[in-house]
């Protein structure tokens, strides 16, 4: 009779919580925060009452008498969202050869022997640590358990270094796709007072869109259609080309490949980004025209009074038709060069746009490339979290919390569950050895009828008193009104 108990002392605290506002209805506070703490109390005492009873049933089967016999009765304390879990934990040694000891409840329920959180409570901190702090997420949960910042650290390094990708219910049929890529540079953490020598490394990101159409309601404003981003540090030549090959992967999977008549692949001059057209078929680079007009703002400038001359003489070149636009350019540039105060700025431009002078003229010409927004985008995923406000990462917590950010981005926050699930699987956290154990063969119906039976008596109990509760309320209400 555990539950019945449970829900008269939850009823007893709403119901005062409910009186001492009736008398000062100005404190709403109050009663909010109250019912809450209660409803939450309720919620984590008959999570532990449910699986103290699942335990219990477990220990009393037939099944279970011919496999295991009882080691020791444990306690067993859980972190959830609602607060801490506590139930009654079987310890047992099976019977017969290749002996190995188990809490079989826990192997029911698929819960690792070391795991301190549900799933639940864990995608809550994960949630909260894909847009704030360690710290931030390691007061989420309404647990009395110390939950530190390393503890939090702990779960976003467990999520898996790969991640499976959505794939859609039907493979899509367009004329062409776009692809976007940059990097953050994140500050690596190194343990020691004096950062003055601290290193960094990149983090990439790279998403894919189908089109770009206006946003209503504001003029000259666009949207990409359909994206979907990868991220994570994938470091060297080999992690360019692992972040490639799960680019076309998604793509071979998600779309018709042979009816995309181009793949258009869009950054800056960055070795790993022009490297995609070796792993995308049928993808051609084009210059990212943010950097490249970077570039020619900072060129232009050095030429003083003739900054806005320079700056439209450089874009009429580069927007010609005239087959010796390269040769032009060329010799224009080495003009500016001879008065420039700061010659470098001019180089700088010269081998952004003659190093890749094809992916420039493209950029330029091409009616469907239109801009590169890739900057923005990294801005928002990755820096927002990673490099925006002094910090300092390791490299691991880095790569799990660029592809946590983009799984949030791709299927959103409330999705993030299953990805606790998937790694928990993926890392193979559920026991062995009980694999023909089910929720059928310990007659979960039983514990059901239970609980149902617990619950009629419950209101049958509780209506007794519905009543006297009702006249103290409007007792209530009429004094308050009388005093207004």
């Amino acid at each position: 009779m555990a539950i019945v108990s449970l829900f008269e002392s939850l009823a007893y605290e709403i119901l005062s919580a409910e009186e001492k506002f009736l008398n000062n209805p100005k404190d709403f506070h109050s009663l909010e925060t109250s019912v809450k703490s209660s409803t939450e109390s309720f919620a984590a005492a008959f999570l532990g009452e449910v699986l103290t009873s699942l335990n219990d049933q477990i220990y009393k089967s037939s099944w279970r008498k011919g496999k295991y016999i009882v080691q020791r009765q444990d306690s067993r304390t859980l972190i959830s969202s609602v607060g801490d879990i506590t139930f009654d934990c079987t310890y047992y040694k099976s019977i017969g050869k290749g002996r190995h000891f188990t809490h079989l409840v826990e192997d029911v329920i698929g819960l690792d022997r070391n795991e301190k959180f549900t799933e639940d409570a864990e995608a809550a901190i994960l949630e909260e640590a894909v847009r704030t702090s360690y710290a931030e997420a390691s007061r989420v949960l309404p647990s009395k358990q110390t939950i530190t910042k390393t503890t939090v650290l702990n779960k976003v390094h467990g999520i898996a270094e790969e991640i499976p990708d959505i794939i859609y219910a039907e493979p899509k049929s367009v004329p062409y796709l776009f692809i976007e890529a940059d990097e953050d540079h994140v500050a690596e953490q190194h343990g020691k007072e004096d950062c003055s020598d601290n290193k960094s490394f990149i983090s990439k990101l790279v998403y894919i869109y189908e089109y770009k159409q206006e946003v209503p309601g504001i003029s000259g404003r666009n949207e990409l259609v359909n994206k979907y981003y990868f991220g994570g540090l994938y470091p060297g030549t080999d992690g360019t080309k692992k972040l490639w090959d799960r680019v076309w992967r998604f793509i071979d999977t998600n779309y018709n490949t042979d009816e995309i008549k181009r793949i258009f692949i869009s950054g800056d001059a960055a070795g790993w980004i022009k490297s995609g057209t070796s792993y995308i078929p049928n993808s051609v680079f084009c210059a990212d025209k943010y950097h490249l007009m970077q570039y020619i703002n900072n060129a232009a400038s050095q030429m003083l009074d003739e900054k806005d001359l320079v700056k439209n003489e450089l874009w009429h070149i580069l927007n010609s038709r005239r087959k010796d636009s390269k040769k032009r350019f060329d010799r224009y540039t080495k003009k500016m060069m001879r008065s420039a105060k700061k010659p470098e700025k001019i180089e700088q431009l010269r081998a952004y746009v003659l190093g890749d002078w094809r992916a420039v003229r493209r950029t330029m010409s091409n009616r469907y490339v239109k801009g590169c927004s890739a900057e923005s985008h990294v801005s928002h995923v990755l820096s927002d979290r990673l490099s925006s406000r002094p910090m300092g990462w390791s490299q691991t917590g880095a790569d799990r919390m660029s592809k946590l950010r983009c799984y949030d981005r791709n299927r959103g926050r409330e999705k993030i569950i299953d990805l606790v699930r998937y790694c928990r699987e993926n890392q193979k956290l559920a026991a062995t050895g009980t694999e023909d154990i089910t929720p059928s063969k310990i007659r979960v119906g039983e514990i059901i009828a239970e609980h149902y039976d617990q619950s009629r008596s419950y209101i049958d109990r509780i209506q007794a008193h519905f009543v006297d509760g009702t006249a103290k309320k409007i007792a209530s209400v009429r004094e308050q009104l009388w005093n207004l």
